[in-house]
C-alpha cells in the first residue's frame, strides 16, 4: 500500500516536472525526483511517526470508550431490568388492588346480607335493644350517597353487637323490654336469655315463656297456657331475681305451640260455627234411631222350629182352632202372616198366597221405618258440611280484603275452621251410611225369613191335600 502511494508521488511529479519546464534535461528531472522521492520518504516516516506517536492514545482512548460502552450497555441492560420489574410490580400492583377492591365489595355484600337477617334471626325481645344500630346500618347500605368507610362502620357496629349477644346469651342475659301478656295487653318486664331460650315476668300474671316468632307483631308474646303451675313459679322467681333455676323446654317452643293450638271437643265444635247445629243435630237423631231400629229388627222373632208344622199338621187334620192358636202363639210380623194363613187356608191357593203377600208387605214398612232417614243423613252431611267451608272461605277471603295477606297463620286459622265442617260433614256421613247399610241388610234379612215362611205354607198347606 505504501510502495503505491510512493509511486503515484512520483509519477505525479514527473508529470508536473515535464509539464512545467519540457526543456529541462533528463538529469534535473531524475535529481528533482530523487529530491521529491527524498522529502517524500522523510515525509513519510514523519507520518509513521506521528502515527505511531498518536496510536497508543488513540488505542486508549478506543479501549476506554469500549469499556465505556461496555458500562453505558451494562447500565441500560440494569436500567431495562428494572424497568421491566417496576412494570411486573406495578401489574401485581394494579391486580392486588383489583383483588382487595374484589374482596371489599364481597365482604360489603356479605355484611349488607347479613345485617338484613340479623333482625329475623334474634329473638323478638332482643329487637328493642338491637333495632337502632341494624336500622342505622342498613339505612347507610341502601344511601348510595354514603361512603364505603361509613358504611363498614356501620356494619361493624351490628358484627360486634352479634358476638358480644351471642357471649351475652351463651351465660344468660336479662333484658328489660315490653311483650304482649294477657287479652294481648303490651307490658313491661324482665326478659331471661339463655341460649335459644326467653323468659318473661312483669312481677305479676304475665310470667311465662316469650315467644319470639311473633316479630310481626313488634313484640313477644308471653305464653303460659298449658305450662304447669310451678314452671310459671321458677320462671317468676327467675325473673324477679334475675338468677336461678332455668326451666328448659327440650322441644324449643313445639310444645308451647300445640298447647296454644290445642282445644277441647267443644271448642273444636264452636269453631264450626251455625252450620254444625243441623249438622250434629241429625247426627245424634240418626245414630238413635239406628239404635232403636236395630233393637227393634232384632226383636222381631222368627218362629221356633217346628211351630209352622204343627200349624201345618193341625189343618191338614182338620183342627183349624188348634192351628189358630198355635199361631197366635207367634209375636210379631210372623204371626200376624200364620195367623192371615191359617184364617184363609180354605180358600183358594191364589187368594192365599194374595193374602199372605199382603201380610208381607205390611210387615215391610214397620220394618223399613226411619232406615231412609238415617240415609238422608248419610247423603246431605257432606252437603252441610260443604256449605259450611264455603261459606267459612268466604269469610277468610272478606278479612284479607280487609286486612291483606300479611299474617299466613290468620289465613292457616281462617281456612281450618272453615274445614271443620267438612271434617264433621265425613264424621256424621260414615257410621249413617255404615248403620244404613246394616240395618237394610237385617231388614232384608227379616223379610226374606217371612217370605220363605209364606212360601212353605202355602206349599205345606196344598202337598197335604
Amino acid at each position: 500500500m505504501k510502495t503505491l502511494k510512493f509511486t503515484t508521488i512520483a509519477v505525479a511529479a514527473l508529470i508536473a516536472a515535464g509539464t512545467a519546464n519540457a526543456q529541462k534535461t533528463f538529469a534535473q528531472v531524475t535529481a528533482e525526483a530523487k529530491a521529491d522521492l527524498i522529502a517524500a520518504e522523510a515525509e513519510l516516516s514523519a507520518l509513521r511517526e506521528t502515527i505511531a506517536t498518536e496510536k497508543i492514545p488513540l488505542s486508549n482512548e478506543l479501549t476506554r470508550l469500549e469499556s465505556e460502552v461496555l458500562e453505558a450497555r451494562k447500565e441500560r441492560d440494569e436500567k431495562k431490568s428494572v424497568r421491566d420489574n417496576r412494570d411486573l410490580s406495578l401489574s401485581d400492583l394494579r391486580n392486588k388492588v383489583k383483588l382487595h377492591s374484589d374482596q371489599n365489595v364481597y365482604l360489603r355484600n356479605t355484611m349488607a346480607a347479613y345485617v338484613k337477617q340479623f333482625s329475623t334471626r334474634i329473638h323478638a325481645a332482643e329487637l328493642q335493644e338491637y333495632k337502632e344500630i341494624a336500622d342505622e346500618a342498613e339505612h347507610l347500605a341502601e344511601n348510595e350517597s354514603a361512603s364505603d368507610s361509613e358504611k363498614f362502620t356501620a356494619q361493624l357496629e351490628v358484627v360486634n353487637a352479634s358476638l358480644e349477644r351471642i357471649r351475652n346469651i351463651m351465660g344468660g342475659t336479662t333484658i328489660e323490654g315490653d311483650a304482649l301478656g294477657k287479652n294481648g295487653v303490651q307490658v313491661s318486664g324482665t326478659f331471661v336469655l339463655a341460649g335459644p331460650f326467653a323468659y318473661f315476668g312483669d312481677g305479676g300474671e304475665n310470667v311465662g315463656f316469650a315467644e319470639g316468632d311473633h316479630t310481626n307483631i313488634g313484640y313477644p308474646l308471653v305464653v303460659n297456657r298449658g305450662v304447669p303451675e310451678d314452671v310459671i313459679a321458677t320462671i317468676a322467681n327467675l325473673t324477679a331475681n334475675k338468677s336461678g333455676m332455668l326451666p328448659v323446654d327440650p322441644t324449643e317452643g313445639d310444645a308451647l305451640k300445640l298447647a296454644l293450638v290445642d282445644e277441647t271437643l267443644i271448642e273444636h265444635i264452636k269453631k264450626g260455627g251455625v252450620v254444625m247445629i243441623p249438622l250434629l243435630g241429625m247426627f245424634f237423631v240418626a245414630i238413635l234411631l239406628s239404635v232403636l231400629k236395630f233393637f227393634e229388627i232384632k226383636s222381631v222373632k222368627s218362629p221356633k222350629a217346628g211351630t209352622l208344622q204343627r200349624i201345618l199338621d193341625s189343618l191338614n187334620s182338620g183342627n183349624k182352632q188348634q192351628a189358630l192358636e198355635a199361631a197366635n202363639s207367634v209375636d210379631g210380623p210372623f204371626g200376624d202372616l200364620l195367623v192371615a194363613g191359617v184364617e184363609h187356608a180354605d180358600q183358594d191357593k191364589e187368594l192365599l198366597e194374595e193374602v199372605l203377600y199382603e201380610r208381607l208387605l205390611a210387615a215391610q214398612p214397620k220394618l223399613e221405618r226411619f232406615i231412609a232417614f238415617i240415609a238422608l243423613t248419610a247423603a246431605a252431611s257432606p252437603l252441610l258440611g260443604l256449605l259450611g267451608t264455603v261459606t267459612g272461605m268466604i269469610d277468610t277471603f272478606k278479612a284479607i280484603t280487609v286486612f291483606g295477606t300479611g299474617d299466613p297463620a290468620t289465613l292457616s286459622t281462617g281456612i281450618s275452621v272453615a274445614l271443620i265442617t267438612t271434617e264433621y260433614g265425613l264424621i256424621v256421613a260414615i257410621p249413617c251410611l255404615l248403620c244404613q247399610a246394616l240395618l237394610t241388610r237385617i231388614a232384608k234379612g227379616k223379610l226374606g225369613e217371612m217370605e220363605q215362611a209364606s212360601v212353605a205354607f202355602v206349599n205345606g198347606l196344598n202337598s197335604q191335600r
